[in-house]
């Protein structure tokens, strides 16, 4: 009879700057195994003061180059979901960047985990998505897309999607359970093609995970299989979806409390917080964390 997998969940931190906030974060979610990932483009000095005299339990991956809306992003958060499966036990593993940092203690996280065994917390949504325009998201999928100096650049000629695979997006912020991590890269190891396919589908963080994974052919009970409806992370995208979250500070506090203190489902996470952000990861460990 094997081990059932350890409740302490492992962390894959992406990220490419703030050393202060980066050692914060990897000392506020003691004792996860962190596996970490710094962007191939980020100086090699920068690189030295995020990596000094990190704690035994992390683990630095192989660099790739992680530029904005590129695969390169996907590709660190995949190569991290294979360490952690092959190092850890671990039962949920955790994607986060290096501006998150925990609402919650370590043994409440892993409370609330434990509570939805087996389940992901993420936020996914299946096609036609208003809020990603042109073409309701299908454009991300049917047309190759390249970066190009923070602009999106598309070749409208139509291709056609993977077999199998229903069109979906969704937040890169997620806690995956083992067996969807280990599902997810099952497929992608059986079916080159689909990683192939989406180098050039628009902003690849956003859309391989959720399509492969809520997907009837590969997931026939999906909606089953995830924790709810209420985000596990705190971010202020706005009413009107920004580009990019603004930096949070200390006027709010209380609305990432109110998202940490819900009855049912309350945030674990929040993102994102700057290298001076003491005064309000300071109240968050007083009053939310209790640290």
């Amino acid at each position: 009879m094997t081990d059932a997998p350890t409740p302490t969940p492992a962390a894959v931190v992406i990220a490419h700057d703030k050393p202060r906030q980066l050692r914060r974060l990897i000392d506020a979610i003691d004792p996860m195994p962190v596996f970490l990932h710094v962007d191939a483009n980020t100086p090699a000095a920068l690189f030295e003061q995020m990596t000094a005299d990190l704690p035994q339990r992390v683990r630095l991956l192989p660099r790739q180059r992680c530029g904005w809306a590129t695969y390169g992003v996907l590709a660190a958060e995949l190569q991290g979901y294979r360490a952690a499966l092959e190092h850890t036990d671990a039962a949920h593993i955790a994607l986060l960047s290096g501006a998150d940092y925990p609402l919650a203690s370590t043994r409440d996280i892993e409370a609330a985990l434990a509570a939805r065994a087996g389940r992901s917390f993420v936020e996914f949504f299946r096609l036609p998505q208003r809020r990603w325009p042109p073409l309701a998201g299908y454009d991300r999928f049917y047309f190759r897309n390249w970066p190009w100096r923070r602009h999106r650049l598309l070749l409208p000629i139509p291709r056609r999607i993977p077999a199998g695979l229903r069109p979906a997006g969704g937040s890169p912020s997620k806690i995956l359970a083992r067996g969807h991590a280990e599902r997810l890269l099952a497929v992608l190891d059986a079916r080159p093609e689909i990683e192939r396919f989406f180098r050039r589908a628009w902003a690849p963080d956003e859309v391989l995970v959720p399509t492969v994974l809520t997907s009837p052919a590969v997931s026939p009970d999906w909606d089953d299989e995830t924790a709810g409806a209420a985000p596990a992370f705190f971010i202020d995208w706005g009413v009107i979806p920004k580009k990019n979250p603004p930096w949070l500070g200390p006027a709010d506090f209380d609305r990432i409390a109110q998202a940490a203190r819900r009855t049912d489902s309350p945030a674990l996470f929040a993102r994102k917080f700057a290298d001076d952000a003491d005064e309000i990861t300071g109240r968050i460990d007083a009053e939310l964390r209790r640290a």
